[in-house]
């Protein structure tokens, strides 16, 4: 039993040993999904100085021209641009903006984020690059409190899924798979439309989010319902633990704070999701952040203001993202409300 012992003790020491130690000297390749929005910031001619950073949430939701309308008008001129991708969680969107402040060179003065899907691993993608990012053992105490501090209800789950996918990344066989690799794409700007916004098209081939939509639409007739109920206060919010919701404002000041640290003031947004928790989360994070004598500014758009637009039933494209005229009224009310708000410090020195 002693030398079985030994002999795994010694394995696991050396695995992991070799695993972290060469993750953390050896250069980072680039992480063709996360990186290739960077380099179609750079095709850009007109100047930016906000970003908009998020899941798909984030990616089909936030028109930057819109915005820059509506905030322009409010008295703060600004240049922004959607830097949203699809399935973003927390360790990525760190990586994003790290990737972001290290090559861009637009004085980019602002962050806004929405805050980010949960992490969540599919063992279908285990060996994907994305994967490998979010389990960075550099990220790792982050990334447990993120999953443990998150309102989605399937955190102990992903836990689990966190700790297998953390331990194939870090180990010497998951560092020779991921540098074995053949590189990925760099500089496929042109897949992306100009200023980063996608819109979602009715028209186009349904994804089997909106599919699902479709095929059980009264059901989701009644959730938007309820949620627009308790977004409105006229229906008990889902509960939250309080330690939890806790946890979660040290997360997100967490993620605000290494934004401010890359040299771009954050600004929480929170965009619509389709479930309580979700509501109740984001009114807990308004009432942290979101005054005036707080250094981070914040938008919630799932509450009573709201309600009525973005939970009624026709405002939903599938069962995650809004349409484009939806679309259309937050983006211009994020940059209304932002400069009503916080003033003409909220304005660019670009758009001055």
């Amino acid at each position: 039993m002693r030398s079985a012992a030994l002999f795994v003790g010694c394995f696991l020491v050396s695995t992991y040993g070799i695993g972290i130690v060469g993750r953390l000297v050896l250069p980072s390749p680039d992480v063709g999904e996360l990186t290739l929005k960077i380099h179609a910031i750079e095709q850009e001619t007109d100047p930016i100085d906000t970003i908009a950073v998020g899941s798909s949430r984030m990616l089909h939701a936030f028109d930057p021209a819109r915005f820059d309308r509506a905030a322009a008008a409010a008295g703060c001129p600004v240049h922004s641009y959607n830097l949203g991708i699809g399935g973003m969680n927390l360790i990525e969107m760190r990586y994003v903006l790290r990737t972001l402040a290290a090559h861009h060179a637009q004085p980019i003065t602002r962050a806004l984020f929405d805050p980010p899907n949960d992490i969540h691993i599919q063992f279908s993608n285990l060996k994907s690059q994305r994967v490998w990012v979010t389990t960075d053992p550099r990220e790792a105490s982050l990334a447990v409190a993120d999953i443990l501090s998150h309102p989605d209800p399937r955190k102990y789950s992903s836990l689990a899924r966190y700790l297998i996918a953390f331990l194939y990344h870090n180990s010497a066989l998951g560092l020779a798979s991921r540098y074995l690799e053949p590189a990925p794409p760099t500089t496929e700007a042109t897949a992306f439309p100009a200023r980063g916004y996608q819109p979602l098209d009715p028209e186009a081939k349904p994804s089997v989010e909106r599919i699902g939509l479709l095929n059980d639409h009264d059901r989701f007739v009644r959730i938007a319902r309820n949620l627009q109920n308790e977004a409105a206060e006229q229906a008990e919010p889902a509960p939250i633990d309080p330690a939890q919701e806790s946890r979660r404002i040290t997360v997100v000041r967490t993620m605000a704070e290494s934004i401010r640290t890359l040299g771009y003031a954050p600004i929480l947004l929170s965009l619509p999701d389709t479930y309580g928790e979700a509501i109740t989360d984001a009114r807990q994070l308004a009432a942290a952040f979101g005054r005036p004598d707080i250094a981070i500014p914040a938008v919630n758009f799932m509450d009573k203001a709201d309600a009525g637009v973005v939970y009624d039933k026709g405002s939903w494209y599938d069962w995650a993202h809004l349409n484009e005229p939806v679309a259309d009224y937050l983006s211009a009310a994020a940059g209304r409300r932002l400069c009503q708000t916080y003033g003409p410090a909220f304005a660019s020195a670009a758009g001055k």
